[in-house]
């Protein structure tokens, strides 16, 4: 249901492989459906949450992931906040 021109995406959790380990040794925790999707509309951001230690950001075909979240597993806030500028 997200639109195909979609540039700027946000949910949740983490689509599949993306930041979305809860330390680097786990399971990879993110949705597979979201992944397909993110691979097929390509948005040039895409921000999300959910699994604490998935926290940072990283690029994958063309396409920005933020991991946003800014507490660990105890929530306390121990990250530093992101800051997203156009360009």
């Amino acid at each position: 249901m997200i639109p195909l021109d979609t540039d700027i995406l946000v949910t949740h959790g983490p689509p599949f492989g993306v930041s979305d380990q809860s330390d680097s040794s786990s399971d990879h925790l993110g949705c597979e459906k979201l992944a397909v999707v993110v691979e097929k509309i390509k948005p040039r951001l895409h921000i999300f949450g959910h699994i604490h230690g998935g926290h940072g950001g990283e690029i994958h075909s063309g396409t920005r992931f933020i991991n946003a979240f800014v507490v660990d597993e105890e929530y306390w806030p121990v990250y530093e906040h992101h800051i997203v500028e156009s360009g």
